[in-house]
């Protein structure tokens, strides 16, 4: 499948168009899911990054499993760890993997460096947001943005 076939997908676009943002914690969004199956034929990434958008974590974090060590997969593997919610093994996936996008997408004009300390900040930011009820719709917010940054980052990877 084509990046022009998958952006253009009904899916793929209501996966990026969510009213309100996903959940700090995952509710599977659409079950029309049948582009994601398709993906997973021609790309290394599209799958797993639907799954993660369609708050599927299960989906995500198998798929992710399977190509252990790659560390965009294993990037997403944080995330997904992150919303269910697990945040011991959150932190422990975001030590294992470094790439050239994460300052990007956590502190832009920063360093690999910076950018993997603002994810353990979120981390612990959503830790404490998911206890106290306080500020969720802001996290809400900041980890749709992350996700989808980055989805849009591995699409065009491919």
């Amino acid at each position: 499948m084509a990046n022009a076939e998958l952006w253009s997908s009904p899916v793929v676009q209501a996966l990026f168009i969510p009213s309100p943002p996903a959940p700090l914690s995952p509710k599977i969004l659409s079950a029309n899911l049948n582009v994601i199956a398709e993906a997973s034929a021609y790309c290394r990434y599209e799958s797993s990054t639907c799954s993660l958008l369609n708050d599927d974590f299960n989906g995500c974090r198998e798929l992710v499993q399977t190509q252990e060590g790659n560390p965009y997969s294993d990037h997403l593997h944080s995330i997904a760890h992150r919303r269910e919610p697990d945040y011991w093994n959150s932190r422990y996936w975001i030590e294992r993997f470094s790439h050239e996008h994460l300052p990007e997408i956590y502190s832009p004009g920063g360093t690999i460096t910076q950018a993997k300390q603002e994810m353990e900040r979120f981390v612990d930011a959503v830790q404490i947001v998911e206890t106290s009820g306080k500020g969720v719709l802001n996290h809400e917010k900041t980890q749709w943005e992350e996700m989808t940054m980055l989805a849009r980052i591995l699409i065009h990877l491919e």
